[in-house]
């Protein structure tokens, strides 16, 4: 099993990878998630280990369901 940082980071990669193949920038998805751009961009960069509920917001805002979301997650730790 991962380490809480390295699924931070994880997350982060994730979450920028989504993120850019939207054609989004940080201050757009945090507008739609209703989310500040800096807490985007401390996600994005592995700083935080987002809430369930922040998860979900996310990856409405990015047009994914959580387990597609989930299962990129998991393409990393595998």
């Amino acid at each position: 099993m991962e380490d809480k940082k390295q699924l931070q980071i994880i997350f982060g990669e994730v979450l920028h990878t989504a993120r850019m193949e939207k054609k989004l920038k940080q201050a757009e998805l945090a507008e739609i998630c209703d989310m500040d751009d800096t807490y985007i961009s401390d996600l994005e960069r592995g700083n935080y280990m987002p809430s369930l509920f922040t998860v979900l917001k996310l990856s409405k805002g990015l047009g994914l369901s959580l387990s597609e979301l989930s299962s990129r997650i998991d393409g990393y730790i595998e």
